[in-house]
């Protein structure tokens, strides 16, 4: 498997690290429980941060150049590449709305709920849709000269939780991340 394929398969488990932190959060907080916003909150930024500008740039230049290799499975790269922009816009909606509550604003809890619900549950449901058929597709079609193309044409962003943490404007999902470990 090419590096660029195992570090997206890295990032998608981190990933799920975050949307299992903001799943109990978000129960929590449904369940009347204590929440903690600021750690909702910077769990969105994060994937607002990392994955809408970094990840899914990286996986969208991989499935355009990957397009044009795969025969009938062309529309599952182009459907991939709509989800990354519908799930942006969901990623922005969401952490709106936890902004707009944790500065006084009023929205239903049922509301927020299907709204986090539904973000958690597509978000699962996209990296599945990559893990499962897109990357071994991948790992199949694409040349050493291919993952040239895509090297050369990728957006250089690191991750700034995982791999080059930055404390300062992450530092309630660290400290989080700290005790849990």
């Amino acid at each position: 498997m090419h590096h660029l394929l195992e570090k997206l398969h890295k990032d998608h488990r981190n990933l799920e690290k975050i949307l299992d932190l903001l799943t109990a959060q978000l129960d929590q907080f449904l369940a009347g429980r204590e929440s903690d916003f600021d750690l909702k909150i910077e769990l969105l930024e994060y994937m607002e941060t990392y994955a809408d500008q970094g990840h899914h740039p990286l996986e969208n230049v991989i499935f355009t150049v990957a397009r044009p290799l795969v025969g009938e499975r062309a529309e599952l790269m182009d459907r991939l590449i709509t989800q990354h922009h519908e799930l942006g816009q969901l990623t922005r909606i969401f952490r709106n709305s936890l902004e707009n509550i944790y500065q006084g604003g009023v929205m239903s809890r049922d509301e927020l709920e299907v709204q986090g619900r539904e973000f958690i549950a597509l978000q699962r449901q996209h990296l599945a849709l990559e893990e499962q058929e897109a990357f071994p597709m991948l790992d199949e079609v694409l040349t050493d000269e291919h993952w040239k193309t895509i090297i050369e044409q990728s957006p250089n962003h690191d991750d700034p939780v995982f791999d080059k943490p930055d404390k300062i404007r992450f530092q309630t999902l660290f400290e989080y991340l700290s005790r849990s470990e």
